[in-house]
């Protein structure tokens, strides 16, 4: 979705730009170069961007949960600690069983851990997570710039770019909507609407 975003906001900025550019005389293969090129620029640096906050969230996440696991082995009764590690499991299944069950699992992983290394480092799955985050950014911006180097920078290309970003995203609004209980076609509809709009504010001021 952020990709989406971002290559939106891009193309309504170029694609304002490029009118000024056209009637000074610029070529249309100038201007689809440029277009490429800040596009995927932008959506190649935010996408790694998204991928090592990603990781190294979790990663500074894991380190701190460890470290107090490790100090919980020395001190079971430490309030603020097992807490911390009740807090981590708030998000699964868990979360349903009553509070004695939890603090069982709690002297589990305490019992069974291992200690806290001293440095943390990248593994395979982290690297591919990188790798799956920055390419999801960075294809996105394929098929909304794919109108403007087929058909040119007028207003069937802007019309086309404009429809494809806004079912991207209202799509993916949707699907988030669904798994949540909420209304989807609304959902859908109101973020489709955002971002036309978002990319013919982005147009007005390339313009």
């Amino acid at each position: 979705m952020y990709g989406f975003i971002m290559v939106a906001a891009m193309v309504g900025i170029i694609g304002g730009y490029s009118e000024i550019l056209l009637n000074s005389g610029y070529a249309r293969v100038y201007l689809t170069e440029v277009l490429l090129i800040l596009t995927f620029g932008v959506n190649i640096a935010w996408g790694f961007i998204d991928g090592i906050t990603v990781i190294y969230g979790g990663l500074t996440d894991k380190a701190d949960l460890e470290k107090s696991i490790s100090q919980l082995k020395e001190n079971r009764n430490n309030r603020k600690l097992r807490d911390k590690i009740l807090d981590s499991l708030g998000d699964s299944s868990v979360d349903y069983l009553p509070d004695e069950e939890k603090e069982k699992i709690v002297d589990r992983i305490i019992n069974e851990a291992p200690d806290a290394p001293k440095m943390y480092r990248l593994n395979r799955n982290d690297r591919n997570t990188l790798i799956a985050i920055a390419s999801c950014d960075i294809l996105a911006v394929i098929p909304v710039v794919l109108p403007y180097v087929i058909f040119g920078f007028g207003l069937l290309a802007l019309m086309l770019s404009r429809l494809i970003a806004a079912t991207a995203i209202g799509y993916i609004v949707f699907l988030y909507a669904e798994h949540t209980g909420r209304r989807k076609w609304l959902a859908a509809g109101i973020f489709a609407l955002l971002t036309i709009v978002a990319m013919q504010i982005t147009y007005y001021y390339g313009w």
